[in-house]
């Protein structure tokens, strides 16, 4: 094969677009090695060009990666404006003077959280012994195995239920496997304990005993994720203070629990929710949106012999459920999509059909979240993502409750069922996070912030719409556009929209000054709330799922099809960004609509659907895409594949594609085929850039400046593609 250069005519001087001036060229990319095969898929002949890239061990492979890496740095190196945009990010971050997150309170009010300070790159553990105290500093991650050199990132932390002990997680280089230790509060001190092989930002975090004598937590045997034995055979396990971590007591697992039929991909998680609980829950699930429950009683640990028994299954599609006594509170999506909270007695599995019904579905809200008081229950609603509200049930009775101003998101946090504390939070496009605590006695919210806003004046004219857009099939999908107030509606604006689409997940409003950059700088950004995502329940998910997931990238194609209509932009103008799950939704939109779209920006994506059960963390997924081995999932993983959509000499938009070496969820080879393909398949003279980040996962641990640098890359390149004034390749 040979090598293909990219000729792309250039900049220079003033606002002219990329076809009116002659700009520098950039360097050929580094060819990909190729050893086709050919395999039939129940009557399919697929020829996978790229198969031998997925070996990540092969000399030929990696150093086709080094190389894009360099080729791609390179570019970065050399666009005008990049440079600008950091510094703008910066610039934001300095404007309030630390963060906070990881908020944790116990029962007699000690507050535990992480503080990141404006300018630094790792946040540390902090401490305040009630709300009005002062915070102090427990834990840097530098002093975190410092003569190794690694940079260190605390990503979890939990402290037991009287505060006594805070376990905390770490790791570095972008990696979420972590190394847990546990810091005694009366020395402020760790113990020389080290855990190791366990991943609890996202596994459920752990859960401590109710005598805070050790806690629960998952524990995975291999924590290679270039293995094939990295996530199989997950186990929860107890552990002690001061006991030997590599002794493991376990509580729930594939080996222990046969009788459940756990699959060596599941995680067999256990949580207990409160301290005063009298019982756990075990959770055998995984990349999808239910799972199947089970439950014993707390009193079982320690005996040898815990007797599980079924709690709910995924069918009863149950999103979140709190213990009070000796009754199940849940939420549950089975035959009502907008979700409602139910209650069931422990005398057998929980019956969405039969239960009691504590709050009714709601026509046009989603229930969200319920947390459970002493003053009864609490719960929250979205319309459309978008539009949050409050309400609370007491004997009964359901109101809803005002908040202090509207907001996109509404969360609520609470000590637990013996306690009247409730904190509200909410959130806006452009409005930033605000912490209230609320009054059942007076109704009123106190706002009780732990870190300062920042001032953004900058951002004050700008305009949020929440649209309504129809889809292929008639379907309203809800569109989130943000601008500056007097934008012309010429077709001539720079226009980005992100979506996701999977899992159920909702993109709510967030407050981001670093993401608003790209409207500050004269770009319109927008939220594309597709099907396979959560903002109209569950069947605005399940619409997006296996066999009908087209209609997750169809409802993109849409969104950007009105944007072009009513004048916001054009096909030169558009750009089309988003992650994970969501390189599904952007490679299957520009491959199936090349010529809609000037940019594409799949980062750390799903590009290679058919192949991905051969990823470790592929089996796992198949809950949620489908499987190979099955004839009508076998087929709907070929149609949202965009690998294998890629056409000979095809014109595909500017496209930048993401991975970080150490992705322990989209395994590396997913972006790099694509890429490979793109390369040599494309017909345009845009450019195919691939960028590979040897520090950096799958985004979840990296560091400010890290994410600060990312976005950059992101919105220079686009800004550059789309023609935008000052953003020019070939500076020196």
């Amino acid at each position: 094969m040979k090598t293909k250069a990219l000729v792309i005519p250039a900049i220079l001087i003033c606002s002219c677009t990329p076809s009116e001036k002659k700009e520098a060229s950039l360097p050929p990319y580094p060819e990909a090695p190729s050893v086709p095969v050919t395999e039939n898929y129940f009557g399919r002949s697929i020829k996978d060009d790229y198969r031998n890239l997925e070996n990540l061990e092969d000399s030929l492979t990696l150093n086709w990666f080094k190389a894009q890496s360099e080729h791609t740095q390179a570019v970065f190196n050399r666009l005008s404006g990049r440079d600008k945009l950091i510094d703008k990010m910066e610039d934001y971050d300095k404007r309030k003077p630390y963060d906070t997150w990881y908020y944790r309170i116990t029962g007699d009010d000690q507050h535990f959280f992480l503080r990141e300070e404006s300018g630094e790159n790792a946040p540390k553990l902090y401490y305040r012994k009630n709300f009005n105290s002062p915070d102090e500093l427990v834990f840097d991650s530098k002093d975190f195995k410092p003569d190794e050199g690694h940079e260190y990132r605390i990503n979890y932390i939990k402290p037991s239920w009287d505060g006594a002990y805070v376990a905390v997680a770490l790791s570095y280089g972008g990696a979420e496997i972590s190394e847990m230790i546990i810091i005694d509060m009366k020395t402020r001190k760790p113990l020389p304990q080290v855990i190791g092989h366990c991943w609890p930002s996202d596994s459920g975090g752990i859960s401590w005993l109710p005598d805070n004598s050790g806690f629960i937590y998952l524990h995975y045997p291999v924590i290679d994720a270039n293995s094939p034995s990295f996530l199989k055979d997950m186990k929860s396990v107890v552990y002690k203070i001061g006991q030997d971590p590599e002794k493991l007591h376990v509580i729930f697992s594939r080996e222990t629990q046969k009788e459940l039929n756990i699959s060596e991909e599941d995680f067999p998680g256990v949580s207990i929710g409160d301290r005063n609980d009298k019982y756990m829950r075990g959770r055998i699930g995984g990349a999808t949106a239910y799972f199947d429950y089970y439950y014993a009683d707390i009193k079982d640990l320690g005996t040898g012999k815990i007797a599980w028994k079924s709690l709910y299954k995924k069918e009863d599609k149950v999103k979140h459920a709190i213990f009070r006594g000796d009754s199940l509170l849940y939420l549950s999506a089975k035959n009502v999509s907008n979700f409602r909270i139910l209650s069931s007695p422990l005398n057998g599995p929980a019956d969405p059909d039969t239960d009691t019904v504590l709050a009714d579905p709601k026509e046009n809200e989603v229930i969200n979240d319920f947390e459970v008081t002493s003053n009864g229950i609490y719960f929250t609603t979205t319309k459309n993502g978008v539009e949050g509200k409050l309400y609370h049930i007491d004997e009964g009775k359901e109101k809803e409750i005002k908040l202090p101003k509207v907001s996109g998101r509404v969360n609520i946090s609470s000590k637990g069922l013996s306690y009247p504390d409730l904190w509200v939070s909410t959130m806006g496009w452009v409005n930033d996070y605000i912490r209230y605590k609320y009054n059942p006695e007076t109704g009123e919210f106190t706002e009780q912030m732990i870190s300062p806003n920042g001032d953004y004046p900058e951002f004050r004219d700008f305009v949020v719409k929440e649209l309504s857009v129809p889809s292929h099939d008639g379907k309203d999908i809800p569109l989130s556009v943000i601008h500056k107030k007097n934008v012309e509606l010429n077709g001539e604006n720079p226009t980005l929209l992100y979506g996701y689409g999977s899992y159920g997940h909702s993109i709510s409003p967030f407050f981001s000054p670093a993401w608003l950059t790209w409207v500050e700088e004269g770009g319109i950004l927008c939220v594309a709330h597709v099907r396979g995502g959560g903002e109209k329940g569950d069947r605005w998910y399940q619409d997006g799922k296996k066999e009908r997931k087209p209609n997750t990238w169809k409802d993109l194609i849409s969104c950007t099809e009105y944007m072009i209509k009513e004048g916001y932009t054009s096909n030169r103008k558009t750009v089309i960004n988003g992650g994970s799950a969501g390189g599904i939704l952007i490679g299957r939109a520009m491959t199936e609509r090349p010529d809609l779209f000037a940019v594409a920006i799949p980062e750390v994506g799903v590009m290679n659907a058919l192949r991905g059960e051969n990823g470790p963390n592929g089996p796992n997924n198949i809950k949620e895409f489908g499987t190979a081995k099955d004839s009508l999932e076998c087929m709907a993983l070929i149609e949202m594949d965009a690998y294998l959509h890629i056409k000979e000499n095809e014109k595909y938009p500017a496209t930048l594609i993401t991975t970080g070496m150490n992705d322990p969820r989209v395994v590396p080879w997913q972006p790099g085929k694509f890429a490979a393909k793109l390369q040599k398949n494309n017909g345009s003279d845009k450019p195919v850039i691939f960028s590979v980040d040897y520090e950096s996962g799958h985004g979840m641990g990296d560091s400010k400046a890290k994410q600060f640098e990312q976005l950059a890359n992101t919105y220079a390149f686009a800004f550059w593609q789309t023609g935008k004034k000052d953003y020019r390749y070939g500076k020196n």
